[in-house]
């Protein structure tokens, strides 16, 4: 399913790997469903199926502040982008997926500059506008039957295996949401690296019907991550998947955040850890 010689292979119609995935898997429904994947009745249980992997990051687009339309925030926070989130798209073991960065269309000329000046993205990594966001959503996805909308914060990483995970992921027929329970946060000034879980993170899938997405259906989220395993039918993976990343230039994140007894002190441990992100 991959080829190495043309890794862009997201536009091609995909068949997904049908074998189970070994890690754990558990679902929530806010409707109280029946639904249970411990059951010994697996029919109809998981819907194996051809899928689209798309990653969103929202660059500047959240209006939590009016330094993200300025130079300097762009630079700073491009910087950090290339250094690390972009690493660990590259090191993804399947590049099967196209990941969109979107900005804001008033930033386009300041961002265009900047990125001038590194060396030219991988043709499924693209920085794009708000504004045509959407259509190069309903662009990708037609052909297929599934959407893996993909969450992913611009300066954050996922671990290299994690959109091969996805593609062996056969998501049970209610699902709206695969959600990432367990990961690392990363100081990546004073390097210190510490086990992260978290019961809604940021860092979590999205699944659509594709016929679905192209009529509209949008799932709605008020009040941000915290509230998708309240309202949305959701599975999770156990495995150790993201990365959060405290930098010079966070609007939020802090290493503090970390419960001292999670840091991990044994530096070659620590390495080891990080290799597998980037």
């Amino acid at each position: 399913m991959k080829d190495k010689k043309n890794p862009v292979n997201y536009i091609k119609k995909l068949k997904a790997v049908n074998k189970e995935y070994s890690c754990e898997k558990t679902i929530s429904n806010k409707k109280k469903s029946s639904l249970n994947l411990n059951t010994k009745n697996k029919k109809k249980k998981h819907i194996p199926g051809s899928k689209v992997i798309i990653i969103w990051s929202d660059f500047n687009t959240l209006p939590f502040s009016n330094k993200r339309l300025t130079k300097s925030w762009i630079e700073k926070r491009i910087d950090i982008f290339m250094k690390f989130t972009l690493q660990s798209l590259k090191a993804q073991t399947n590049q099967n997926f196209l990941a969109l960065i979107k900005y804001e269309d008033k930033t386009n000329d300041i961002i265009a500059n900047i990125l001038d000046k590194y060396p030219k993205l991988p043709d499924n990594i693209k920085f794009i506008s708000k504004s045509e966001y959407e259509n190069k959503v309903l662009q990708t996805i037609k052909g297929f039957k599934y959407l893996y909308l993909v969450r992913l914060d611009s300066d954050d990483m996922y671990h290299k295996s994690f959109i091969q995970q996805l593609y062996d992921f056969n998501h049970h027929i209610s699902t709206e949401a695969i959600v990432n329970q367990n990961g690392y946060i990363y100081d990546s000034i004073k390097k210190l690296l510490a086990k992260f879980p978290q019961k809604s993170p940021n860092y979590y899938t999205l699944v659509y019907k594709v016929v679905d997405y192209i009529d509209g259906k949008r799932y709605k989220i008020p009040g941000g991550h915290p509230n998708v395993i309240k309202l949305l039918k959701y599975e999770t993976i156990k495995k150790p998947n993201y990365i959060r990343l405290v930098h010079s230039v966070n609007d939020s994140s802090t290493f503090r955040l970390a419960n001292r007894k999670n840091i991990i002190a044994d530096n070659k441990k620590a390495k080891k850890i990080l290799k597998d992100f980037m």
